[in-house]
């Protein structure tokens, strides 16, 4: 594959710090990718069906084929640096290519410390700049502070795991919550009453109701039926104010400069103890200080930063022209939990990386 020379520049400055070349796999089973981001992206992979049934995907990114080697043993935790096509429909109405060439780097077992996360940034802006690209902003957020907020919050176990997973579709919160408002919920009635009852209690109860209707129980036993409804019960849609409070931090879209004062504010105003993800925030923001990346000056944090891949975990970035965020130059982030989903448990490792678009480095330039 031979390289422009603005691909060339940006690859040289992710070599010098990124270990070793990783030659993925092109072909990969579309579940993978499925199970990372959800029935949502299917739209976007071009996938197959083998004569056996089982269905495959070209890579639309470098990331997740270099997660699974290092996941599967096939190479050792370390880090790694890349080039080569991916493959994304475009989405509709888009005259974008399906195949375009992804430069990027992706480091695992580092410990995943606010000091890497800052090189990170540093590594891929500069990689941008080198590339030739000029005239973009950052916008930058962290999903560590979303999931210490839904922590903080008084919120049913099923409720901050349904908050948790919706984060990565556009409005998945927002919506999850308005449907909440208008009374989309369980654990009202008599699922609320069993509740409030031991297991115990609940199973006569059930029982008792079973043998009033003149039905048996068929494939569960009563003290499953019982503990179902008890789960259920639990299910408790959060109050206005704790929607509220949600909400109110989905918004936060400031300044870099200005983020850290947003945030120990929110955190303050709604009785949220976020201390530790916050220092983490804070120590990352003075260390790109030290740094000085390319187009840091001007970068702005967005709580919603990092939506876009369900496996997104921590510190997350994008660089993108003036007017065109939804065309990023560059998209990076923390994803610690990756290597732990796609080996089942077996392994794990921290992780970060970056992928930057060789076909839109230099496009629409300007000074």
């Amino acid at each position: 594959m031979i390289l422009s020379a603005q691909a060339a520049a940006a690859l040289a400055r992710i070599a010098r710090v990124s270990g070793v070349r990783a030659e993925p796999q092109t072909l990969m089973p579309a579940e993978v990718i499925l199970e990372l981001s959800g029935e949502v992206v299917r739209s976007r992979l071009c996938t197959f069906t083998d004569a056996s049934g089982k269905e495959h995907c070209l890579r639309p990114d470098l990331t997740t084929p270099i997660a699974q080697m290092v996941a599967s043993s096939e190479l050792p935790v370390a880090r790694y640096h890349g080039a080569g096509p991916v493959y994304r429909l475009p989405p509709r109405g888009s005259n974008d290519p399906v195949e375009h060439l992804q430069i990027g780097f992706e480091w695992f077992g580092n410990g995943g410390s606010p000091s890497e996360d800052a090189e990170a940034l540093a590594v891929a802006l500069e990689a941008a700049q080198a590339g030739g690209a000029t005239g973009a902003l950052v916008r930058f957020g962290d999903v560590a502070i979303y999931h210490a907020v839904l922590a903080a919050l008084p919120l049913s176990p099923q409720w901050r795991d349904r908050l948790r997973r919706a984060f990565s579709r556009r409005k998945g919160p927002q919506e999850l919550l308005a449907d909440a408002s208008r009374g989309q919920s369980a654990g009202a009635g008599e699922v609320a009453r069993l509740g409030l009852l031991s297991p115990e209690e609940a199973s006569r109860s059930v029982a008792a109701e079973l043998q009033r209707l003149g039905v048996e129980a068929v494939g569960r036993s009563v003290g499953d039926i019982a503990a179902r409804l008890r789960d259920k019960a639990a299910d408790v849609a959060p109050a206005p104010a704790i929607s509220a409070a949600l909400n109110g931090y989905l918004d936060i879209s400031v300044p870099m400069t200005a983020s850290l004062g947003a945030l120990q504010t929110f955190a303050r105003e709604q009785g949220l103890d976020i201390a530790a993800a916050l220092d983490a925030f804070a120590e990352r923001l003075a260390i790109i200080a030290k740094l000085k990346p390319p187009f840091w000056a001007e970068a702005i944090f967005s709580a919603q930063a990092g939506r876009r891949f369900e496996y997104y975990d921590g510190f997350v970035f994008e660089l993108a022209r003036d007017g065109a965020a939804d065309r990023p130059i560059v998209s990076g982030g923390r994803y610690d939990g990756l290597i732990s989903r796609l080996s089942g448990g077996s392994r794990e490792a921290s992780a970060i990386g970056a992928a930057l678009r060789a076909d839109r480095l230099g496009e629409g330039a300007r000074a």
